[in-house]
């Protein structure tokens, strides 16, 4: 069945104009740990050598880096957009179940070269069209954008060294198969400790510029009149509690570097406060496409416009290249891949008599190329797909190809007697030779009504029962096998 299921997704991909290609099974392990985000880099499987080398390999966890490998590396550069397909096992330290292995064999395509909502749009309905001549039904797209939850984050008023760690924090929440709503439980233990005073000296706390613990003036302007007041309370406090001070600072020292923390808390806790509940506003965005662009403009439209206008660009897109609009739904709460995807992300859904499972997903990864070392256009959307989780997916949905699929193009060529196997095993490779396929049974079968039976047995849509020199008139019964 896998063979069968790779075969129909290839001639898809081929018809877009996507040419296969094979990439190593073994990998630099760095070559992972730069890109391949949290969740895959979390299960690889590194190699122990006992020989001296500085070189750390893996086996592959995924095709995409590896593809990106290679178009950086090619010495003349691939006409742009590049579409390749590729294939192959890919390794992952999963706890097996069904449909989910640890080796695994993985099938898909890349467009490098190309950015834009059209891009995306071809990625998406290539993933749906490839998987409809699977047989998969009941197939929903969900999609999500992580340069959106980044845009959010950027304008949210937050230094760029605290946004950096709050996205790290949502990567390894979506790495463990969390939305960007468990980020709400990190945003409100770091409220907790901005308002206790402690988040201030956290480097994650800290400025690039206007907003430096360094800066005398921090923070007093925002505070308004408040602040000389709460500035005389610390004072009070401290000479109260500390009325000698010992070691290197000075008193006048401990009380800048305490107000200029406890200034630096409450502008962060307003940024922290206010991003939450941005967050929260993301997350509760979902449902159809016309639904949910309705909603995230209404909510979000000053605070995230460029990125609003690239979904509403993707979504048209998308049905422009041929996916009905009712199975289309979007969900910004969607955080996958948040630490490798640049824009949009997404995957196929499909429902089973098991539940909804995820059968295919992607997104667009802008920079990759750059990031290792190379200079050509970084631009790059693609997907991927498991096999064997495809083929459980059928499994549920009552399509047992493995097991009862009659194979219509095959012909099963037996010998009537011993003495004529070699007459089959000719037969049978003139008919491959004439671009048929044919099994050849190695046993001689004495009846017709046998080898019929055999037929069957062998799921062959045909029967060549061979009783004579393949050369003379009448020496080969050929029958079709009708009630398989």
């Amino acid at each position: 069945m896998i063979a069968e299921l790779s075969r129909r997704l290839f001639d898809r991909f081929a018809l877009a104009g996507y040419e296969p290609m094979s990439t190593p099974v073994l990998e630099y392990t760095e070559l992972h740990e730069r890109k391949s985000g949290a969740a895959i880099v979390s299960k690889l499987y590194e190699l122990a050598f006992d020989h001296q080398s500085d070189a750390r390999l893996c086996l592959r966890p995924e095709l995409t880096a590896s593809v990106v490998r290679a178009y950086a590396a090619i010495s003349d550069a691939p006409r742009v957009p590049w579409r390749v397909s590729t294939s192959g096992p890919v390794f992952r330290y999963e706890t097996p179940t069904a449909g989910v292995l640890r080796e695994f064999e993985q099938a898909g395509v890349e467009l490098l070269g190309a950015a834009g909502a059209a891009a995306d749009g071809e990625i998406i309905a290539l993933a749906d069209w490839s998987l409809a001549a699977t047989g998969l039904k009941d197939a929903k797209i969900r999609i999500g954008h992580v340069g959106l939850i980044q845009e959010v984050f950027e304008r949210s008023g937050l230094p760029r060294s605290a946004r950096s760690t709050l996205i790290e924090m949502l990567a390894d929440a979506a790495g463990s198969g969390d939305n960007v709503e468990a980020l709400e439980t990190g945003l409100n233990q770091l409220l907790i400790r901005l308002e206790s005073g402690e988040g201030a000296s956290d480097p994650a706390a800290r400025s690039e510029g206007d907003s430096s613990p360094d800066a005398s003036t921090s923070g007093t302007e925002s505070a308004g009149a408040s602040v000389p007041d709460a500035e005389s309370e610390i004072d009070r406090l401290f000479r109260t509690l500390v009325p000698e001070v010992s070691g290197r600072r000075s008193a006048t020292e401990v009380l800048d570097r305490m107000r200029r923390k406890w200034e630096l808390a409450r502008t962060l806790s307003g940024g922290v406060s206010n991003l939450r509940e941005r967050i929260r506003e993301l997350a509760a965005i979902k449902g159809s496409a016309h639904h949910a662009l309705s909603l995230l403009k209404k909510r979000l439209g000053e605070s995230a416009s460029n990125s609003i206008a690239e979904i509403e660009g993707i979504v048209s897109a998308t049905i422009a290249h041929g996916v009905d609009a009712d199975r289309i739904e979007l969900d910004l709460g969607f955080g996958r891949g948040i630490g490798f995807y640049s824009g949009m992300i997404f995957d196929v859904v499909a429902a089973t008599t098991e539940g909804k499972v995820e059968v295919c997903g992607g997104g667009r990864y802008d920079g990759l190329a750059r990031v290792l070392g190379s200079d050509r256009d970084a631009s790059g959307v693609g997907f991927a797909l498991g096999l064997e989780r495809l083929a459980h997916v059928l499994n549920l949905q009552g399509q047992k190809r493995e097991h009862n699929a009659i194979d219509r193009s095959a012909t099963l060529v037996v010998a009537a007697s011993a003495g004529m196997t070699i007459e089959a095993i000719r037969h049978a490779r003139r008919l491959r030779d004439a671009g048929s396929r044919a099994i050849a049974c190695h046993e001689p079968i004495g009846s017709v009504a046998a080898a019929v039976n055999r037929a069957r047995e062998h799921r062959a849509g045909s029967l060549a029962y061979v009783s004579g020199p393949i050369d003379a008139a009448g020496s080969i019964l050929e029958q079709k096998i009708e009630n398989l």
